[in-house]
Parts: C-alpha cells; structure tokens; sequence
C-alpha cells in the first residue's frame, strides 16, 4: 500500500471515529451544558484519544489534520484551542472541589446532577449494549437520561424546585 493511501486510510477511519462520538446524543446534551465549546471539546478528544483512535502514534500536525473538516486546521490554532480547552477542565475540576470542600456537594440542588452522574456511570456499558442489539430500548433511555439532566438543570435555577 502506498504512502499517501495508508495516511488517507488512518485519517478517514479516526475522523469516523470522531464523528461517531460527537453525534451521541448524551454527549451532545452534556457538551450543551459544559462550559467548553464544541471545537474545544473536539480538540481535548483528538489530544487524550487520538492515539488509540487511530491505533498510531500522533504528531501534533496529525491532530491538527483530524479536527474539524477533512482539511483540518493550523497546529498553531489546535495548540491555542487545547489550551483553552484544558484550562476550561481545570476551572470545572477546581469548582467540583470547591463544592465538595465547602460541603455544598451535599446540597439539595446538587444532588440531582450527582444522581444522575451515578446513573450514567452505572449504565455505560448497558448503553453501548443496547445502541447496538435494541435500538427503541437504547432511544427511550437516552431520552430519559436527557430528561433527569434537564429536570436537575432546571431544579438548580428555581424551577421544578419543591418549596
């Protein structure tokens, strides 16, 4: 196999993989949430997943080549976004422990992002299950998922909340 052909081959296969990733819907209601951009969050995938996603090891000029559309973007512009990125995932991080340290992680208006943090962790592997064997099963739990995220997002800011 020619040169150019293995490149193109990595690339379209991890590219795939990206896309794939980017369009569950989980992710997609979480990342709505987040306080880090699309092109962010893209960007930190390629730099902590790239490797295993592509099965090789990648330059800094090889993520730059998987962000975005087939022609990627400069080195220059996936370096600034990923430091943008990580320091976005500090503040996040250092918020979290100031929650908990404050003893605010224990408050009623929290407890429901908790809850629901735990109920997604404890299904993550009966999702993929279910994405792949039972279409409907995997449509209705992800809707219901969504829905406990909305209901605790709306129960933070007043609204839903039991008086």
């Amino acid at each position: 196999m020619e040169n150019s052909e293995k490149l193109k081959e990595w690339h379209e296969g991890t590219r795939a993989v990206i896309e794939e990733t980017l369009r569950d819907r989980i992710l997609s209601a979480l990342l709505q949430r987040s306080n880090l951009t699309g092109a962010q969050f893209e960007t930190l995938l390629v730099d902590q997943l790239g490797h295993d996603m592509a099965n090789k090891r990648l330059t800094r000029d090889d993520m730059a080549q998987l962000r975005g559309d087939e022609r990627g973007i400069s080195r220059g512009s996936f370096n600034r976004t990923l430091r943008q990125a990580r320091e976005n995932v500090v503040e996040a991080i250092h918020t979290v422990l100031l929650l908990g340290y404050s003893g605010l992680s224990e408050s009623p208006s929290i407890a429901p992002f908790l809850e629901a943090s735990e109920r997604l962790k404890g299904q993550t592997s009966q999702l993929r299950d279910a994405a792949q064997n039972e279409p409907e099963v995997y449509g209705r739990t992800v809707d219901s998922i969504i829905e406990d995220l909305e209901q605790a997002f709306r129960a933070m800011f007043g609204r839903n909340r039991d008086t």
